[in-house]
């Protein structure tokens, strides 16, 4: 046997991650402000990349309160030019990038009208007591406590070693915080506030009190048998007293606005005109790139290698984000035009009529790897006839119909929901009499399937629906 090293050539395919790839990948699932702000670094930190600016002023983007979007959703529950990318980026939507359009949607998002918080609706009620200086002081360190619920998490004891005030005016100053307006605010959770709004609105039904204090599991439950027993009461008094809590407030910061609300600016606008659907880039929010060129110039005259070595570098990847950027909106394009493709009813008719969708779907049709269809789908919205809607929420499993194809589960949500809507209120549905239902329809579910829908939908079941419509009537 022979021993020895020797040097031989082997050739092998590998894929190398290099930072330009790695950049690359990164901005697919930059929402359309995350890549605003990356290319705002990339302009500080690369001397050969340019922002072009044009003299005409695009419409600022609207804004949508993510809470809105929510609300929305619940009530309605390729063509690449490579014409000279190397040297600048377009954008074909907006014909030119409004350097001002950021700051003036700052303003907007900074100039809404004054909110009074909760601090200060109740040190304007602590103003108008007979307090001395230390037990005003007390009230504002016991202020500065409440969390976004209205609670104080942290015990008396706790808070007297820690700011060295005696228990007797903690417990004083809290005693008069609590029946402040809202009542029950400085409780530590939501039962204690519940007995708090009791005691101070219904001072003489010490039965009230009773079933807050020691019931309020079992009422969740709708379990008005237990408390009839327990409390020695009829059932009809314990749905009378069921109403009385309900009136109550479980959250007693809810009413008061504790930060200014995130907002959605859409990423994609689908327009319907005449009969077909359009997609629009709303990315008016980016500045048209280029490379410098007084920087490009010198790289034509005598340089230092090192400096010769360091242009080169940023020239690379001045050209390299410019041809990212478009083509991430360029796959962003087709990927949209793909879910429309797919979707082409919902976008007609509404989420009755959504199919069941997976990423693997959309790769296949477009030749990408389901990778590049999670990433490009990610943090992004678009607008529709029917609201805004994240890029994600069109994907979703499938349920068998009795014909032998596939029913989309957002179609089967949206069904049961417009059943419970429309059932009876003292005599709900129950999850088989859904699936009754479902198969009149031609949809093959079973009811453990309607369950785990109802739960994801927030649906209680028919027996605590009809105590519910109960408290309601």
């Amino acid at each position: 046997m022979k021993l020895g090293t020797e040097l031989a050539l082997k050739q092998s395919q590998r894929l190398v991650m290099t930072n330009d790839l790695r950049q690359s990948i990164e901005l697919l699932s930059l929402s359309t402000l995350e890549l605003a702000d990356k290319i705002q670094n990339e302009l500080m930190e690369n001397p050969l990349l340019d922002e072009i600016t044009t003299e005409e002023k695009p419409k600022t983007p609207e804004l949508f309160s993510i809470e809105e979007v929510r609300r929305i959703e619940k009530i309605n529950h390729e063509k690449s030019t490579d014409i000279n990318w190397q040297e600048s980026y377009s954008i074909d939507g907006p014909k030119g990038f409004d350097p001002d359009a950021g700051d003036r949607n700052q303003k907007f998002l900074e100039s809404s009208s004054k909110v009074v918080t909760l601090e200060e609706h109740l040190l304007s009620q602590l103003r108008l007591m007979n307090l001395t200086k230390g037990e005003f002081a007390t009230a504002e360190i016991l202020l500065s406590m409440l969390d976004e619920h209205g609670f104080i998490n942290q015990n008396i004891p706790e808070i007297a070693k820690e700011f060295k005030v005696s228990e007797a005016r903690i417990k004083k100053v809290l005693k008069l915080i609590q029946e402040l307006d809202p009542v029950g605010v400085g409780t530590k959770n939501i039962t204690e506030t519940l007995l708090v709004q009791a005691r101070v609105l219904y001072p003489h039904n010490s039965v009230l009190t009773s079933l807050i204090k020691n019931h309020i599991g079992d009422l969740e439950k709708f379990d008005y048998k237990k408390i009839a027993k327990y409390l020695n009461i009829m059932e009809e008094d314990v749905s009378n007293l069921a109403r009385l809590v309900k009136r109550l407030q479980p959250y007693p910061a809810s009413l008061f606005q504790t930060k200014k609300p995130d907002y959605v600016v859409p990423d994609v606008l689908v327009k319907e005109v005449s009969g077909e659907f359009n997609v629009f880039i709303n990315d008016e929010w980016l500045p048209k790139l280029s490379v410098h060129d007084e920087y490009k110039e010198m790289m034509n005259t005598k340089l230092s290698p090192v400096e010769r070595e360091y242009f080169q570098t940023k020239l690379s990847s001045a050209q390299w984000i410019i041809k990212s950027i478009q083509q991430r909106r360029h796959t962003l394009h087709r990927v949209v035009s793909c879910i429309i493709d797919f979707q082409i009813e919902f976008f007609r008719s509404g989420i009755v009529n959504m199919r069941p969708l997976t990423l693997k779907d959309i790769a296949e049709k477009l030749s990408l790897h389901e990778s590049t269809i999670s990433r490009i789908t990610t943090n992004k919205y678009v607008q529709t006839t029917w609201g805004i809607f994240e890029l994600k929420w069109f994907f979703s499993s499938g349920v068998k119909s009795l014909e032998g194809g596939k029913e989309s589960s957002k179609k089967i949500q949206e069904m049961i929901k417009t059943l419970v809507k429309e059932e009876k209120a003292e005599e709900p549905l129950s999850d088989q009499e859904i699936v009754d239902h479902m198969q009149k329809k031609g949809i093959e579910i079973a009811r453990r399937t309607v369950a785990k829908y109802r739960k994801i939908l927030k649906i209680l079941p028919f027996n605590q629906r009809k105590r519910a419509n109960h408290l309601n009537s």
